[in-house]
C-alpha cells in the first residue's frame, strides 16, 4: 500500500517537473540567467506573451515602469532598423485619436515594432507613409483624427479619385483629456524661440504662459471636451468593426509590454529585436520639453475642470465597464474644491 502511494508520489512530481520544464521550453527564457545574456539570446527569436513576462520579470527588478531596463541594458545595443514599404497589401487600420493624444509617437512604435511605414489621411511632413495614399496598399496602419473614414483630399488619394478609406479594424488611442488639451492647444499656439531651436517643430513648442490666462483657452477647452468624448465613442463603440483601445498612459509607462499586446491585435509576429528597438532615442525625437509653469493645477480652473470630468465620466458610463477602462478614466478626474 506505501509502495503504492509513493509511486503515485513520484508519478505526479514527475508530471509536474515536465509541465514546467514544457513551461520554460516555451517561455524562451532562462530565468536563471542574468539580463543582459537574456535578452541577447531572445534577440532574434518571436515574442510570445509568457517569454515577453518572464523576460520584463528577469530585467525590471520589480520596478513599476518596466521601460526602465531597456533603457539600462540597451546602452550598447545597436538598432539599425529602418521601415519600408509593405511588399503584401495589408487591411488597413485606422490609428485614430484626438489630437494631442501620442498619435506620433505611437506610429513611431509601429514602425519600429513591424519594420514598415505608417500612413496618414493628412500629409505630415515627419512620416514617409504619409506620402502615398492609403488605397495604394503600401501602407496598412492609417492616422486619423476624425469621426470618419474619409480621406478629407490627401492629395495623392485625390489622384486616385477616393474620399474614402476602407478600414477594417481601428486602434483608439485614450490619453487623460486634460493632458491632451493642453498638447494640441501647444501645438495650436506654441512659439519656437528661433536663435535656439534651428528647426520649427509645432509638436515642441509651448504657447505663450499669459493665453492660458484668457478666453482662447477657456473656449477651447469647453469646446474640445466634447470632441475628445466623441473621438473615443465614435471610435470604440460605434464603428461595426474591432477595436483596440490602446490606453497612452499604459504604453508610455510600459512601452514595451503594450506594444506587444498592440501586434497581437494586429496578427502581427514581431522579434525581440524590434521590442528592444523601442528604447531607441529616435522614438522620442518629437517629445515636448514642459515647462515647470504648465501644470494641470495652473491651467485648469474649476469652471473648466467640471467640464471635462463630466466627458470622462460620459465616457465612462457608457463603454468604462465592458472595456475594463473605469479606473483607468477615473485616474483622469481632477479635483474640485466645492467651495469656490
Amino acid at each position: 500500500m506505501r509502495k503504492h502511494k509513493y509511486l503515485q508520489l513520484l508519478l505526479i512530481i514527475t508530471c509536474v517537473i515536465v509541465i514546467y520544464n514544457l513551461y520554460l521550453s516555451r517561455s524562451n527564457i532562462i530565468t536563471r540567467e542574468g539580463c543582459s545574456q537574456a535578452i541577447h539570446n531572445s534577440q532574434y527569436k518571436i515574442v510570445e506573451e509568457s517569454s515577453l513576462k518572464a523576460l520584463l520579470r528577469l530585467c525590471s527588478n520589480n520596478s513599476v515602469n518596466q521601460n526602465s531596463f531597456l533603457r539600462e541594458k540597451m546602452k550598447t545595443f545597436i538598432c539599425n532598423q529602418s521601415p519600408e514599404f509593405l511588399n503584401t497589401s495589408r487591411p488597413l487600420v485606422a490609428l485614430a485619436s484626438y489630437p494631442g493624444s501620442g498619435n506620433t509617437w505611437t506610429r513611431q512604435l509601429i514602425e519600429t515594432a513591424t519594420g514598415y511605414y505608417t500612413g496618414s489621411i493628412y500629409t505630415d511632413w515627419n512620416f514617409v507613409g504619409s506620402k502615398e495614399c492609403p488605397m495604394r496598399r503600401k501602407i496598412f496602419i492609417v492616422k486619423t483624427h476624425l469621426k470618419s473614414n474619409s480621406s478629407i483630399g490627401h492629395p495623392d488619394c485625390a489622384k486616385m479619385a477616393i474620399s474614402q478609406l476602407n478600414f477594417s479594424s481601428a486602434i483608439c488611442i485614450l490619453r487623460n483629456p486634460y493632458n491632451a488639451f493642453a498638447a494640441e492647444f501647444n501645438r495650436q499656439h506654441g512659439v519656437v524661440d528661433k536663435t535656439k531651436d534651428t528647426h520649427f517643430n509645432a509638436g515642441q513648442g509651448i504657447a505663450p504662459e499669459e493665453i492660458f490666462r484668457t478666453t482662447t483657452w477657456t473656449s477651447f477647452v469647453s469646446r474640445e471636451a466634447y470632441r475628445w468624448k466623441d473621438m473615443a465613442l465614435y471610435w470604440i463603440q460605434n464603428t461595426n468593426i474591432p477595436a483596440y483601445v490602446l490606453v497612452y498612459e499604459k504604453l508610455f509607462e510600459n512601452t514595451v509590454l503594450e506594444t506587444s499586446h498592440l501586434m497581437t491585435f494586429l496578427n502581427f509576429s514581431v522579434t525581440y529585436n524590434s521590442l528592444y528597438c523601442l528604447s531607441s532615442n529616435k522614438n522620442r525625437r518629437f517629445k515636448r520639453i514642459i515647462p515647470k509653469w504648465l501644470t494641470n493645477d495652473y491651467i485648469y480652473n474649476n469652471k473648466l475642470r467640471r467640464i471635462v470630468n463630466k466627458v470622462i465620466d460620459m465616457v465612462k458610463i457608457t463603454i468604462g465597464t465592458e472595456r475594463k477602462l473605469t479606473d483607468v478614466l477615473n485616474s483622469y478626474h481632477l479635483p474640485i474644491d466645492d467651495k469656490s
